[in-house]
């Protein structure tokens, strides 16, 4: 799984968030299971199966926060606002495109980390400077143009 980063007070949340699921949630699934078995045969007994479903959904739950937990890397809440801008432009066909690069991933078009490939590329580039991007199994060439 890829590295998470989160923030001091995100990290809180999924924590507590976990608390209560592992002492509430979880421990009243148990009882109604408990319950359910007073109720006699368990081959016929909706409310057992029901209550054993969702004792698996909120286990499955517990693992993917705890997966979450063990692959989260603390970051300072300026870290977040640390995004260069980079505008290129494809010496061939002239095109202008713009990448904004972190160090954490946002899902917006020409987001990237700092630790992409054509991040890892721009590193130590200065204004125009040509660099050799592969896409797509071929070789484009771009200026750069700004660096903010």
């Amino acid at each position: 799984m890829e590295k998470i980063f989160l923030s001091l007070n995100e990290l809180k949340k999924i924590n507590n968030d976990l608390e209560k699921i592992k002492n509430k949630d979880l421990k009243e699934v148990i009882e109604e299971i408990k319950q359910a078995k007073l109720m006699g045969d368990l081959s016929e007994n909706s409310e057992y199966h029901s209550a054993k479903k969702k004792k698996f959904f909120i286990e499955e739950k517990i693992k993917n926060i705890e997966n979450i937990l063990s692959n989260s890397e603390i970051i300072k809440e300026n870290d977040f606002k640390k995004i260069i801008k980079i505008r290129l432009k494809n010496i061939k066909n002239n095109e202008i495109i713009e990448y904004f690069i972190g160090k954490i991933q946002e899902n917006k078009k020409n987001y990237i980390m700092e630790d992409s490939p054509i991040a890892i590329i721009l590193k130590n580039k200065e204004v125009d400077d040509i660099i050799r991007v592969k896409k797509y199994n071929k070789e484009i060439i771009y200026k750069i143009l700004s660096i903010e």
